[in-house]
Formats: structure tokens, sequence, C-alpha cells
């Protein structure tokens, strides 16, 4: 390389740094997702979360509600663990139901609620509920992914 070449590059390298796109709000991303849940924002997902099961129990459910209420669970559970064990025992019984749920989609290739789900599922929905309105939106973040990681971690080990 000779040194009009690397004048070039050099000249190059510096322009490209110079026209790189700064986001003005880019620095308030981390405030934005340490604050806690509004009340909009919770309700939303708590709204979404009781419909999904409200699908599920009426039999309309699909996979994407049962993925939903799964996901919710798991993130409840993921909470739970960090709070007390009477909210980890509500959120494991819940999750029994739903996995009764999935065995009973498998085999009929509909969803429904059975007894037990009826009684399980709706006090875990208002655990997480609870959780939304005290939470923000990182610390449900972060324990959706922790949740994403022990789903992996438990496929590698089957």
């Amino acid at each position: 390389m000779n040194r009009s070449q690397r004048r070039q590059a050099a000249f190059k390298r510096t322009q490209r740094d110079r026209n790189a796109q700064v986001e003005p709000s880019a620095v308030l991303r981390p405030i934005l997702l340490c604050r806690q849940f509004d009340a909009e924002e919770a309700s939303i997902l708590a709204v979404e979360a009781r419909m999904a099961w409200h699908k599920l129990t009426t039999g309309d459910g699909t996979q994407d509600d049962f993925d939903l209420l799964a996901n919710s669970s798991n993130v409840a559970l993921i909470r739970a663990e960090k709070i007390d064990e009477l909210a980890v025992e509500v959120v494991l019984r819940a999750q029994a139901a739903i996995v009764a749920m999935k065995e009973r989609y498998q085999r009929v290739g509909r969803f429904g609620a059975d007894a037990a789900a009826l009684q399980d599922v709706p006090p875990m929905l208002d655990f997480y509920c609870d959780l939304l309105s005290f939470s923000s939106p990182q610390i449900m973040t972060d324990a959706l992914l922790e949740s994403i990681n022990r789903m992996n971690l438990q496929r590698k080990s089957a």
C-alpha cells in the first residue's frame, strides 16, 4: 500500500466515523427500561395474558395463545423464586396445569382447561399482573431471557 492509498483509507475512516448517525434518545433507553411500568403498559400486558387464558379455556385458543400463557408463567416463576416459596408453589401448580393442557392438545387437537387448570391458573395470572404493576421492563425482560436460557439447558440435557 503506497502513501496515497494510506491517505485515502485514513480519510475514509474519518469520514465514516464523522457521518455515523447518533440517535439522541439512545441515552434515555436504559433509563426507560429501568423505570416502573406505567398503568397502561401493565394493563395491556395483563389483558393479553388474561385473553390468552380465556381463549384457551373456551377452546378457541391457538398455539400463540398457549405460548403467551406459558411465557407469562415462566416469567412469573423466575420472579417468584426471588420473592417467596408460596409464590413459587402457586406458579408451579399453574405450570403443571398448563403442561396438562398441552398434553390434552396433543391428544385431542384442541386446547381446553380441566378442573385443575381452572383452579390453579387464575391465581398465577393475578400474581403475574401484580408483578407487572410493580416491576420494570428491564426486570421482566431479564426474567424472560432467564427462562429462555433454562429451556435451552433442558433441551440440551434431554
